[in-house]
């Protein structure tokens, strides 16, 4: 189907335009990546960043969410974008959105380097050669772009042609330095030094984000796309103390029937091409509006009343152009809800609370029992607290294995013994006063679990508020809750 792409007065891609009215009364939040926030691929009414600020603004605050997303950039284009953007002092929340691809995007673009002292210096433009220049002119370039993703291996024997005829020297390849990094970077194999530099100026530039923004009044929150999480890149942003958002355990929680590592089969994507389709960007607006309830102080809808503003929402477009052609744009918008309301039927967010419902009523198969009972159920935790308010979601979750075998572990976390897991996670809501909370576990044996939750107390100490361990040799063990480390 093809769309007209429409930017609004600030250049982004949203159906709608921001005045600097709007942006002095309301609360912005700032959306920052490449394709998958950008989504080209369909009416701009239909990513995820429009229904999010929809929903966001059902409650009686205003809310701006703005759509800084380009095509094609990695996270030193991102981080320059918002450094340029004339109003970043406005925004309150800075996201960033990671994808796989974005350290070797980097060594790609080569923006910026690390000095002598590690400091982050930005690089000197080069000019292009002239067929660079000259194909980048031609519409099809961005046909052979697109065709990519169908046939990667004729694109990337294209690019090594043209780099060998100009001599380029990129260091690793970028399919060489993604995977080398998704195979967990630093697990006892040697790196070459484009991989380390990569993932050093990632984490000087994620941390220089992260302070100008602070600086700015803002917060800065790293979003993980809904594929398992890289654990170099968890323990990279960690280590900086970035908030992460986490878009994989609310995807399968809603849909566990498509787990999202078995991604070419996921019906949240296009057919032919990796990136979410309609209802990927619906669901990722409602999994970003559920961690954002807490973090804005926006009051918690019902699952129905969410449905029905999402619902209202689609069918506002089903009565304007989505396409140019006036009465074919109903009958897009018309297969588009039922498509969403098919997926709804046959995943529904009911049938995962009768599953927990199912094991939560086995209360003598809980590993752990304390102000949360924890219950294991496959390579999740599950966190039950029967007397729940808001406020006992709200202190940080930790979660700490132990492997059986210590080279499951990477060799900056052997120094620790264990693997780090902690959490925020707002949870679900069972029956009127339950809350649930879910955390993955590793997929290596385990022989050890610690968990429990803790808070910051005046002074910057962590003070645990309760905690729990658990041995699969020897059976559970539960303390009692104590505010003391």
């Amino acid at each position: 189907m093809f769309h007209t792409l429409y930017h609004n007065n600030l250049a982004l891609r949203q159906h709608r335009n921001f005045s600097e009215t709007d942006l002095a009364s309301a609360t912005n939040i700032g959306v920052f990546g490449d394709s998958f926030v950008e989504n080209i691929r369909m009416a701009a009414a239909y990513s995820f960043t429009e229904p999010l600020d929809y929903l966001l603004n059902q409650g009686g605050r205003s809310f701006n969410v703005l759509n800084f997303g380009v095509h094609g950039y990695d996270p030193s284009q991102s981080f320059l974008h918002y450094q340029s953007f004339r109003f970043a002092k406005d925004l309150d929340h800075v996201f960033f959105v990671y994808y796989g691809n974005d350290l070797a995007e980097m060594s790609v673009t080569g923006l910026f380097h690390l000095d002598e002292a590690g400091r982050l210096v930005r690089n000197e433009a080069t000019r292009s050669s002239y067929w660079v220049s000259l194909m980048s002119r031609l519409h099809i370039s961005y046909l052979i772009l697109d065709i990519s993703g169908r046939a990667p291996f004729l694109v990337r024997h294209i690019m090594d042609t043209a780099a060998n005829n100009e001599r380029l020297t990129y260091g690793p390849t970028r399919d060489q330095e993604y995977v080398a990094v998704r195979d967990d970077f630093g697990r006892g194999t040697p790196a070459h030094d484009g991989q380390r530099n990569s993932l050093d100026v990632f984490q000087q530039l994620i941390r220089h984000w992260k302070y100008l923004a602070e600086h700015n009044g803002s917060t800065f929150s790293v979003v993980l796309l809904p594929r398992r999480p890289e654990p170099v890149i968890v323990d990279l942003l960690e280590a900086e103390d970035v908030e992460i958002l986490d878009l994989y355990a609310c995807f399968g929680a809603v849909d566990p029937l498509h787990p999202q590592r078995i991604w070419p089969s996921s019906p949240y994507r296009f057919k032919n091409d990796p990136h979410w389709n309609e209802a990927g960007n619906r669901l990722a607006a409602v999994c970003l509006y559920r961690l954002l309830e807490e973090k804005t102080g926006s009051p918690r809808l019902s699952e129905g009343r969410l449905q029905e503003a999402l619902f209202r929402y689609y069918a506002a477009f089903g009565t304007q152009p989505l396409d140019g052609r006036g009465a074919g744009s109903l009958k897009t918008a018309t297969a588009i809800r039922e498509k969403y309301a098919a997926l709804e039927m046959r995943h529904s967010l009911q049938d995962v609370k009768a599953k927990l419902r199912r094991l939560i009523a086995q209360r003598d198969k809980r590993i752990i029992a304390s102000d949360f009972d924890v219950y294991l159920d496959g390579n999740r935790l599950i966190y039950v607290k029967e007397d729940c308010s808001p406020a006992d979601t709200r202190a940080k979750f930790f979660l700490h294995v132990i492997p059986v075998d210590e080279r499951d572990l990477s060799e900056r976390k052997r120094q620790h013994g264990f693997e780090n897991r902690d959490f925020t996670q707002r949870g679900m809501r069972i029956g009127d006063r339950r809350c649930v909370v879910q955390g993955r576990l590793p997929t290596f044996p385990i022989a050890y679990i610690r968990t429990g939750q803790y808070v910051k107390d005046a002074q910057g100490n962590y003070v645990s508020l309760w905690k729990g361990e658990f041995s699969t040799a020897q059976g559970s063990r539960s303390v009692e809750p104590r505010a003391g480390n």
